[in-house]
């Protein structure tokens, strides 16, 4: 492969723009500066990537991230009133078709997933998977005995034809509480949380299947470690 093709594999532009980057001296390998745009390279034996002074993990498949999402973000390439959150992530992954695992509102904060692999996307999308994914709740009104069982038993939601109930419920103090659903309907939890006579003031995602969003900082993303994506059913993580 030639090394402005791998540099466009990276998310680096456009083939013009991959070649300029080398032709301007701003790409080196391995520690050494690249000097010709068709140099014969091997991603698997470039282990330093460094451009325009930035250093690049070299990305050797499909790319999976978890975003700890912060409130007043768009889930969305097309925002319309709020920033999008692909602009807290390197300008790379919007060249690399980056896409969320789902979507949080606006006003949502917590763990967010996102990838380039259809195939996992669809996964954890699909209601039929069933992942649980769990949510710190806090409500206007207290958390009281006949909530959290109206939650647990299900309530109906208006355009649906069954009810929906939470699968665990832990209560933290007075108006807060941990929420794990296995459905993924449009703002069910706030739904839920309304059809039972209360309202959710703030929605937090704590987690999704067996990932955790841990002490990863507000606005602050990562890779998936190899373990966390065989968690999910899934080879290989990229790095």
């Amino acid at each position: 492969m030639e090394l402005y093709r791998f540099l466009q594999q990276q998310g680096f532009g456009s083939r013009k723009e991959c070649r300029q980057l080398v032709e301007y001296g701003l790409v080196s390998l391995n520690g050494e500066e690249a000097d010709n745009y068709r140099l014969p390279v091997s991603p698997e034996a470039i282990t330093e990537l460094v451009v325009n002074d930035e250093p690049w993990p070299v990305l050797l498949g499909p790319v999976y991230l978890l975003l700890h999402k912060p409130a007043d973000y768009e889930t969305s390439h097309k925002p319309q009133h709020h920033p999008s959150i692909y602009r807290l992530l390197p300008y790379q992954f919007k060249n690399l078709d980056i896409s969320a695992v789902g979507r949080l509102d606006v006003d949502t904060t917590g763990l967010l997933l996102l990838s380039n692999d259809g195939q996992f996307i669809h996964a954890l999308s699909s209601p039929k998977k069933q992942v649980p994914k769990c949510y710190q709740v806090t409500l206007k009104h207290p958390a009281t005995d006949e909530l959290i069982q109206q939650l647990l038993n299900g309530v109906y939601l208006n355009d649906e034809a069954c009810e929906f109930a939470a699968d665990t419920i832990e209560q933290l103090d007075s108006h807060r509480i941990l929420l794990t659903i296995t459905q993924g309907k449009y703002h069910q939890v706030k739904r839920m949380v309304a059809a039972a006579s209360n309202r959710v003031e703030q929605l937090h995602r704590l987690s999704l299947g067996e990932l955790q969003l841990g002490e990863l900082a507000v606005g602050q993303w990562r890779f998936l470690k190899v373990a966390e994506l065989a968690a999910f059913g899934f080879g290989q993580a990229p790095l």
